[in-house]
């Protein structure tokens, strides 16, 4: 039995917080994760699960939509 497809929308805002700056991910206009810059080379993203560190920003919005999928279902 296959799943029918889900469409959902996907937005990144740039949120300064004190001298840093955090993405906030948002799916369906709900925050469901940020991203933030640890150095040069790595980026934290985290959710309501746990926090990862990633190499790029996309990787970490990969995790985060990942987390999100499988954790809404």
């Amino acid at each position: 039995m296959s799943r029918r497809e889900k469409k959902f929308e996907i937005e990144i805002k740039e949120v300064k917080e004190n001298d840093s700056v955090i993405n906030e991910v948002y799916i369906n206009r709900q925050l469901v994760g940020q991203i933030s810059q640890v150095n040069d080379k790595n980026f934290t993203a985290s959710n309501q699960s746990g926090e990862m560190r990633v190499k790029s920003m996309d990787e970490g919005i990969q995790w985060i939509v990942a987390e999100f999928n499988l954790h809404s279902l």
